[in-house]
């Protein structure tokens, strides 16, 4: 860590090697990626789109869906939906991916106005496409 050392007293700087190593670190998987590789980039993402719905970061959730998605549920309609029934925690139960896809248990859990904590598992697919695994936003 001696690249830190030299900016010790320059946060900003640090900061900024810091993000830039670690975008570096990030590989990018394809359909003819392992499927251990598509597993653990499927399992990356899951969990990061999980913390933004739990955090109700929507603008940051949204970025997570496939192309296909984006062209039929704009961010708007998007963040309608999903503020409806707020997520207070998220977990994966497991995940399996093949050529073009990955399916990803999870659990969700949320507040209904009648109901606190109420528990629903989930099963996402999410496909491979530029370069990474993007969520399928379910239909109606």
């Amino acid at each position: 860590m001696k690249v830190f050392g030299r900016f010790a007293g320059r946060p900003a700087a640090a900061l900024a090697i810091a993000a830039l190593l670690g975008a570096c670190a990030t590989t990018s998987v394809s359909t003819s990626s392992s499927p251990e590789a598509r597993r653990a980039a499927v399992l990356a993402r899951a969990d990061a789109r999980g913390a933004a719905l739990v955090k109700g970061d929507l603008d940051s959730a949204y970025a997570f869906l496939s192309e296909g998605s984006k062209a039929v549920i704009t961010l708007d309609i998007f963040k309608r939906r999903m503020s409806v029934v707020p997520f207070t925690a998220y977990r994966i139960d497991s995940a399996t991916c093949d050529a073009e896809s990955c399916k990803v248990q999870s659990k969700v859990t949320y507040d209904h106005r009648v109901m606190k904590g109420v528990t629903t598992p989930v099963t996402e697919t999410w496909v491979v496409e530029r370069g990474g695994v993007y969520f399928v936003f379910p239909p109606n």
